[in-house]
């Protein structure tokens, strides 16, 4: 059971994202708590107050001034939350009634900074803040001892640097405690993303493996099969021809399509679903290599098989040594079907496996295999799995060579 303590955070409320999905409304609403109350507070005590005690029009243009541009920034605090922060602090310690354009602005700025830009450009915003009030106290000293006043009845709270220091680190912190979730959590979201991106990339690639191997399985089985049977065939028609038939090439054709019927269920099984039963077969190892030379001297090759050091205990690694010794006697089979000699030889011993297949000259030029050479491209992707290589080419004789070095890890190969 997972820790309560460690349980994922609650998904947003409807109220926090509606508030999310209508930006500029919520602005509005901070502006008109910030700026438009105050302004209209102001139009009601001017017309409220006595002639005798009436503002002068410059005070009051300068007051609709300092809050015009205190609702600018307040509008522009996602966008350019320094300029704002900075700005309304400005506003803020400013003589009173002038002061009401950054009063509670400058709360509302110094939080959207710590939400919407780093750390250090937070701490730069309410250190220019703070710095405002140290500056407007001092002002506000030198005018008091100059005019003989008392400074807080012309700066109000800009006397005081302390009190406002303190409450400008309220909104701060608060500010840069949820900028610095949600960055965490955008930050973890894009981190999903990223690993579900690449789980799909790695299950295209298994996917992609999986049918080249698929594919190199089926050109074995087909290609192999397929050119036995129709070389016996073959046989079996040109001496019933001539009046020999031949019952035993015939029903070597036979044994050979049910083996390859029965390679190619178990290899067609894999792409059944997991619910349908697999028709399980063993794979082609080690043990029937001597059964594949004596396939190919049925099918008129004089295959000879030479084989070193111990048997083949691991079934991959056999099964590879045994695929690349059936495409070469199945090349040779199809290309030099009049070869006097096909020489094949598995060598075990320090630590790699090496399998050649060479035979003499046929019937027609040895030349490179046609078509599209899918199975020497298979052999070299078998060969890479155990950091082999796969060399094929022309004799000095006329003849054909296939040679491939795979290293072995066995305990008694090494």
């Amino acid at each position: 059971m997972s820790d309560p303590d460690l349980a994922l955070p609650r998904a947003p409320g409807i109220v926090r994202r509606w508030l999310e999905g209508h930006p500029r409304l919520v602005d509005a609403a901070v502006v008109f708590a910030c700026q438009i109350a105050p302004a209209a507070l102001i139009l009601l005590l001017a017309a409220a107050i006595p002639e005798d005690y009436a503002l002068e029009p410059w005070t009051v243009a300068g007051t609709a001034g300092c809050l015009a541009v205190g609702t600018v920034m307040l509008l522009l605090r996602r966008r350019r939350p320094l300029l704002a922060a900075v700005v309304c602090g400005a506003l803020a310690v400013l003589p009173m009634p002038f002061a009401m354009g950054g009063g509670v602005a400058v709360f509302v700025a110094l939080y959207a900074l710590g939400v919407h830009s780093t750390t250090r450009r937070t701490w730069l915003g309410f250190a220019a803040a703070t710095a405002a009030t140290v500056v407007a106290s001092g002002v506000a000293t030198v005018v008091s001892l100059v005019e003989g006043t008392i400074a807080s009845e012309l700066w109000g709270d800009a006397s005081a640097p302390l009190p406002n220091a303190v409450m400008y680190l309220v909104p701060t912190l608060l500010g840069l405690s949820v900028g610095n979730r949600r960055r965490y959590i955008d930050a973890l979201v894009a981190r999903a993303a990223d690993l579900a991106r690449e789980r799909d990339q790695r299950a295209q690639l298994a996917v992609a493996d999986e049918r080249a191997r698929i594919a190199r399985e089926m050109h074995d089985i087909v290609s192999h099969s397929l050119t036995v049977m129709i070389t016996l065939s073959e046989g079996a028609a040109a001496q019933a021809e001539a009046g020999r038939p031949s019952p035993d090439a015939m029903r070597t054709v036979a044994e050979t399509g049910r083996s390859s019927l029965a390679e190619m269920r178990r290899l067609l099984a894999v792409l059944r679903s997991p619910d349908d039963g697999a028709e399980l077969a063993p794979q082609p190892g080690d043990a029937d290599l001597d059964v594949l030379a004596e396939r190919f001297r049925e099918a008129g090759l004089p295959v000879r098989l030479t084989r070193s050091g111990p048997a083949i205990a691991d079934g991959a690694l056999a099964l590879t040594v045994f695929r690349i010794m059936q495409e070469g006697l199945t090349n040779v089979l199809r290309h030099a079907p009049g070869a006097r000699r096909v020489e094949t030889s598995v060598f075990r011993g320090g630590g790699r496996v090496v399998v050649e297949v060479a035979n003499s000259a046929g019937g027609r030029p040895t030349a490179a295999p046609a078509g599209r050479g899918t199975g020497i491209v298979g052999l070299r992707e078998r060969a890479a799995l155990y950091a082999g290589a796969v060399e094929a080419g022309a004799t000095a004789e006329g003849g054909w060579l296939l040679r491939a070095e795979l290293a072995d890890m066995g305990e008694d190969g090494a």
